[in-house]
């Protein structure tokens, strides 16, 4: 098999990889895979083999619904984390105002008195 036809099969095997990292959550795996399928795609398309372009053609429509399937997951990822954000923020100002609560008013309601003596 000719080396860009190769190097397409790989780029599609860690692709898929990375879409499955991309569901488990596991963000910095999935950025690695995605740096190693965008060099072995750039290496593939530098090559200068003659192979045929129907089957270099199959391979690349293939990468780009691979390419589709992986932007909609990490766009879901994404929107799930933007609301566990938001979650986050929300549960900060109400334990805030139970903190305020919990310590009540000052002891010293005037801050004229003398506190040594």
């Amino acid at each position: 098999m000719a080396e860009t036809l190769n190097l397409l099969d790989q780029a599609l095997d860690i692709g898929h990889e990375e879409l499955q990292y991309l569901v488990a959550g596991e963000v910095d795996e999935a950025s690695d895979a995605a740096e190693r399928r965008g060099f072995l795609t750039t290496k593939a398309l530098e090559t200068k083999e003659s192979v045929s372009l129907d089957q270099i053609l199959d391979k690349l429509n293939k990468l780009k619904n691979l390419q589709g399937q992986l932007t909609s997951e990490a766009k879901k990822l994404h929107a799930s984390l933007k609301s566990d954000i938001g979650r986050v923020k929300k549960e900060n100002v109400r334990f805030k105002g139970y903190g305020s609560v919990v310590r009540g008013a000052s002891l010293m309601p005037n801050r004229y008195i003398n506190k040594v003596g």
